[in-house]
Formats: structure tokens, C-alpha cells, sequence
């Protein structure tokens, strides 16, 4: 756990972590510890008493690109999805800071509580990145916790290209990162950093039980074999669980800091390929420029508005009659082939022959 933190620009010293099942339930530990904070300020322990004895309405502030997950953890949560605000984005599908603190301020006004901000450092759908400080500087401003979903693009601090885009990081709260995509570790894999782990503790323990009772170790050691360790069981949703831990150390072990971040240049590097092959083809439309490894593009037909039922029809014959596997998303409304490069076998010539797949499987349906 401190090496990831380190790897991705947390500091470990500060910023304490867990393992679960992979982002969903990161982001709902990291989310449960910010419910627990902010009524904790009001002097109301909602882990212990439920949401009832709050008395006010919370809120969870986060952009229109933040992943689903986000809002499943407030529904866990019993803060209900509705109780996310989804902030608008600019052109780059970042979240617009400037709406952020207007919408916070108006909650603040109806007496909502403002329990978290969430800030993307690499959405899922587009790979942008948040404006990280000012986010950042806006949640602690309205007295909420500045929580950074960085499970896919956390990583991409390896690269120095990346790290001016997640300037910032150094005020989250909590933070998440997602071994099992750039580190290509088993799936299943998710980290939940915060900076108090007390507060996973009180968010999340169990209560005592007797058949766990064990000796407690030293304060000073962290692992000892007449004790069981740090109660990790008591700071997160689960209790047996496998030992992620050892994938991520066997990971990081083997590829160094300089061969994580080789693999994230070289992704990005591809990513970047393919909207420059884009750009040059007359037929090919970039919908959103890569940030990270993310490049979402369509054919377009020249001086025609393309229709999303060309997009559908291209991409289901790509995938059944090619070996190309991207995903789909939408940008401003309109359907995108997304490829993400996170897998280390990926060369240039696998990216060429999808551009040049895509420029085939057009043509043919549009009779050119």
C-alpha cells in the first residue's frame, strides 16, 4: 500500500490504505468515511445511529462524467443517489469549478450538508482529469471532504508528462486507485486511501466479537505473528477476503517505478497515435482528445452529420469480425469508439489496423 500511494503521488506517511474488491467498493469505503466526517463535525455518529439522527440532508458533489459507482455508494449509503449533484463539464469533459461552488453554496443555504466532493483524476468514459486544486480548494472553502477517484488514470503520476494535469492531489482526503487496469494485476483488485483511518474505523467496524478476539500488536508494529496485524477487517465492508496486497507488491516488484512508468508513456503514446491518425483521415472524427489512454473516435462521412446508428452499425461489425475489442461511450450526447490502452502487448500496428478497420467496416456500409 505505501509503495502504490508513493507511485501514484500520495504521500504514504499521510495517506493510510485498504484493499477491497476493485473501485466500486473503493469508492463506497472512501465515500462512507467522508458521510462519517462530515456528521461527525455536527456531532452525530451516523455509522452508530443512522442517517435519521442527522437531522439534515447530505450531499455528494461530482461531475456529469463521474463513474455510476459514486452514485450506487450514496444509495449504500442511505444518502440515496439523488443525492449526488452532478456538476456540469466543459469541453474537455472536465468538471466546471465555478458551478461546483455555486451549487454548494445554494445547498449550504437550505441547510444541506456538503459531505463530499468528488474530483476524477481520469474518468472512465474519456480519461479527463478534474481541476484537482481548484476542486480541491473549493470542498475544504464549504467545509466538505475532497475525495479523488483515481482509479483508472491515479497511476498515470508515473509519467512527468502527467503530473501538472494532478496538481492538486495533495489535498484529497481520500483517494482511489485500481491496480487491476495500468498495473494489470488480477481484476478484483481496488485501493482506498484516506488520511485518518480512524475514521475508517469508526465508520466501518464490526463491534466487537468474541471469536475475534486476538492481542492486540504494539502501537510502534504493524504486523507481529502474536497478534493479527492491523484490523483491516474493521475498515471496510469486508472481513475474509484474499490477499490483494501480494498481486500489487508482485506487480510493482517486478516492473519498478521506471517500468510503470514506461508502460503508462507507451499508452499514452498510442492513445495519442490514434487521434493523430484520426485527424489525418478524412473519414475518421475525434470526439474527445486523449488525456490519458483513453481516445474516443467514429467515421464521419464528409459535410454529413453522422447518426449514431452508423457509429452502432461500424462498431458491431468491428467487433465480430475483427479482433479489435474497443467499448463505446458517449461524448456531449454523441456515440464514440473508445479504445483504452492499458495492455502492455499493445503495439502500433494494433492501432493502425483498428483505425484502418474502422475506415474498411465504414466504407462498405456507406457504400464508398
Amino acid at each position: 500500500l505505501r509503495w502504490l500511494a508513493d507511485l501514484c503521488g500520495l504521500d504514504p506517511d499521510r495517506m493510510h490504505g485498504i484493499y477491497s474488491s476493485g473501485g466500486s467498493v473503493a469508492n463506497l469505503v472512501a465515500l462512507g468515511a467522508a458521510r462519517q466526517w462530515a456528521f461527525e463535525q455536527l456531532g452525530v455518529d451516523v455509522a452508530a445511529d443512522g442517517m435519521a439522527a442527522a437531522g439534515r440532508p447530505g450531499a455528494v458533489y461530482a461531475s456529469a462524467e463521474t463513474h455510476h459507482t459514486v452514485l450506487r455508494a450514496a444509495a449504500v449509503l442511505g444518502l440515496g443517489r439523488h443525492a449526488v449533484r452532478e456538476i456540469p463539464v466543459d469541453d474537455r469533459q472536465r468538471l466546471d469549478v465555478g458551478a461546483l461552488a455555486d451549487r454548494l453554496r445554494a445547498d449550504r443555504a437550505a441547510g444541506v450538508v456538503p459531505i463530499a466532493v468528488v474530483a476524477n483524476a481520469g474518468t472512465t468514459n474519456t480519461g479527463a482529469i478534474d481541476p484537482i486544486r481548484a476542486a480541491g480548494e473549493v470542498a475544504h472553502e464549504h467545509g466538505a471532504w475532497f475525495h479523488v477517484d483515481g482509479a483508472y488514470g491515479l497511476i498515470g503520476w508515473a509519467d512527468e508528462r502527467v503530473r501538472p494535469l494532478l496538481d492538486g492531489i495533495d489535498l484529497a482526503d481520500s483517494a482511489i486507485i485500481d491496480p487491476h487496469k495500468w498495473l494489470a494485476t488480477p481484476t478484483g483488485i481496488g485501493a482506498t486511501f484516506v488520511r485518518d483511518r480512524s475514521i475508517l474505523e469508526r465508520a466501518f467496524t464490526q463491534e466487537p466479537a468474541a471469536y475475534l478476539a486476538a492481542i492486540d500488536a504494539p502501537a510502534e508494529v504493524e504486523v507481529s505473528v502474536e497478534s493479527m496485524g492491523i484490523h483491516y477487517g474493521d475498515m471496510g465492508v469486508e472481513l475474509s477476503a484474499p490477499s490483494r496486497g501480494a498481486s500489487v507488491w508482485a506487480a510493482l516488484l517486478a516492473l519498478g517505478r521506471e517500468g510503470v512508468a514506461a508502460r503508462v508513456r507507451e499508452d499514452r503514446d498510442l492513445a495519442a497515435y490514434l487521434a493523430q491518425v484520426a485527424h489525418d483521415h478524412p473519414r475518421l472524427e475525434v470526439l474527445a482528445e486523449p488525456t490519458l489512454s483513453i481516445t474516443c473516435f467514429r467515421y464521419a462521412v464528409p459535410g454529413t452529420s453522422p447518426a449514431d446508428a452508423l457509429t452502432e452499425a461500424v462498431y458491431r461489425r468491428l467487433v465480430r469480425t475483427t479482433t479489435h475489442r474497443p467499448s463505446t461511450t458517449r461524448v456531449a450526447g454523441a456515440l464514440a469508439i473508445r479504445p483504452c490502452f492499458t495492455n502492455p502487448r499493445t503495439q502500433v500496428e494494433h492501432v493502425a489496423g483498428l483505425a484502418d478497420a474502422v475506415v474498411r467496416i465504414g466504407d462498405h456500409l456507406t457504400g464508398r
